[in-house]
Parts: structure tokens; sequence; C-alpha cells
């Protein structure tokens, strides 16, 4: 009878060990969803900053051998506004190096860096732009870039931005789509 009633409790702590550990198992989920969730990432979200800058000449810094040849920078300093003829709300810096250079097919590239100073913090781009070597960037023509860091309220910032001459070649509009928190 001993036997019978051990066995009988060995069922029922079979069943309640089987409740035991699926409790166990749903609450180790639960807790790995709920950890998942709460993760900085799933905090990032998707934002959106359009600003333009004016377009001055740039300074040519000409590496040897004279003339344009590998190494060669365009860099530029200018107004960075809210809107297109809009009040200044900060300033960019941009360096252009010649990467690539084929004379004979008019091909270049240039390896652009840029920092664009806001009033929240500053913006940290990059790209490989190609080009028809010795044609000007003309209105309506666009690149596209990474961002790659910053700093102040985009601190930890990721994301792309779309580059695109103006009418009439004064100015650029910049649109950035970025996310932080990761």
């Amino acid at each position: 009878m001993f036997l019978q009633i051990m066995l009988g409790e060995f069922y029922l702590t079979k069943e309640a060990l089987r409740k035991h550990y699926f409790m166990k198992i749903t609450k180790t989920l639960a807790s790995i969803l709920f950890l998942f969730v709460l993760s900085p990432a799933s905090f990032a979200a998707d934002y959106k900053l359009v600003y333009y800058s004016d377009i001055q000449p740039p300074e040519l810094i000409d590496q040897l051998p004279s003339g344009l040849s590998l190494g060669d920078m365009y860099v530029r300093n200018a107004p960075v506004r809210s809107s297109e003829n809009g009040p200044v709300i900060g300033e960019y810096f941009s360096q252009a190096t010649i990467i690539y250079l084929d004379l004979k097919n008019q091909k270049s590239a240039r390896a652009y860096q840029a920092e664009a100073v806001l009033p929240e913090g500053t913006l940290y781009q990059f790209d490989f732009v190609q080009l028809n070597h010795g044609d000007p960037i003309k209105e309506g023509h666009k690149h596209m870039g990474a961002i790659i860091g910053g700093t102040g309220k985009y601190a930890g910032i990721r994301g792309t931005y779309e580059m695109e001459m103006m009418k009439g070649g004064k100015s650029v509009k910049v649109t950035s789509h970025y996310w932080l928190g990761q």
C-alpha cells in the first residue's frame, strides 16, 4: 500500500513538474522578449532633417604635381539655412579629395567629407562621388552618402543623406534620414 501511495504521489509530482517546467520556460521566454523590447535598438526611431547650404566657390589645395592630380582637395565653408534663402542656423565645412583621376576618359572620383554644425549638435557625412572630370556640379545633381556620426543631440547618429543642387546652382538641399539610440 505504501508503494501505491508513493507511486500515486510520483504521478502527481510528475504532472506538477510538467506544469512547473512549462511555467519556467514560459517565464524565461517572456523575460527574453521583454528584454528585447526594452533594448536600446528597439527605441531607435527614424527621423528626417532638411537644411539648405549656400554654395561658395571652393578653395583648391593643389598637391604635387602641379595641376589637378590625385590627392588634390577642394574645401568649402558656408552657411547652413533652415530653408532656401532662410535664416542662417549654422555652417558647414567640406572636403572633397580626388581619389581617382582618368584624364583620358574624363572621369574622376572624390572622397567627400562634410561637417554640418547645427544649433543642437554636429553631423558628420561621408561619400565617394563619381563625376565627369572637369564638369562643375550643375543644378539637379544629386548624390547620397552616409551619416557616420554626430555630437550633441546627434550623438550616436547613423543614417543617410541626399544632397541636391538647387535651381540656379547657388545652394544645395540636404535631406537626412537617420536614427539614434544604436
